[in-house]
């Protein structure tokens, strides 16, 4: 297989990794939101699809290896693994979030504080996703250094609702796990975060790479 047709493939299949797991980052916070459990679910077992997509790049670099490529040539492949990777973890953070909401729903009628907050993290992490995603596609290293230098700002956020759900068990010890769980949720939303940043390092890298493909 030729490395700009391989590459052309893998970028096709990440697009709609990247589609679908951002759907199920969005759907995870809306699930919180409006208390659907059923929608929760959902997303849990989307994460199947997302797998399989994962598989389906895994092949095609392998595909693409066998046939033997120059180091640079090489670190566009590698590059191209670790973004579905990253993908596919976002996938796996929309399940624990999803799992977090079905959890809270089973417990009781409790009132989740912060629940529109979370929302509009969630919003952040999916936008740093789909702006990662667009600066691969496009191979823009602009603004994939732009998304880079935004990092702190979800970690900020984590930090601040973590001490805040700290200070909450402490005044109401009897719902400490239904804190725990929106602790979980904060903190997966964080690291959604961190694997849009991830994506966004590894565009400069195949910026650098011989046969990065070109915007379609």
């Amino acid at each position: 297989m030729q490395l700009v047709q391989g590459l052309s493939q893998i970028k096709i299949k990440l697009l709609a990794m990247a589609m679908l797991a951002e759907d199920m980052v969005d759907r995870s916070v809306k699930a919180l939101l409006e208390g659907d459990a059923a929608m929760a679910h959902q997303v849990c077992e989307d994460d199947d699809q997302l797998d399989q997509l994962e598989e389906e790049v895994d092949e095609l670099a392998v595909q693409i290896l066998a046939a033997g490529f120059e180091l640079e040539e090489l670190r566009a492949i590698t590059s191209s693994m670790k973004i579905s990777n990253d993908i596919e973890r976002i996938g796996d953070e929309a399940g624990t979030i999803a799992k977090s909401v079905i959890h809270l729903n089973q417990r009781s009628n409790w009132k989740a504080p912060f629940r529109k907050e979370i929302v509009a993290m969630g919003e952040k992490a999916c936008l740093l996703l789909r702006e990662a995603i667009q600066a691969y596609s496009e191979n823009d290293k602009s603004k994939a250094q732009q998304l880079i230098s935004q990092d702190d700002q979800m970690d900020s956020l984590n930090k601040f609702y973590q001490e805040e759900l700290v200070r909450m068990m402490q005044d109401d010890p009897e719902a400490i796990l239904n804190y725990l769980d929106l602790g979980v949720i904060v903190k997966r939303l964080e690291r959604v975060a961190d694997h849009a940043i991830n994506i966004a390092e590894d565009v400069l890298i195949l910026d650098k790479a011989v046969g990065a493909p070109q915007e379609t």
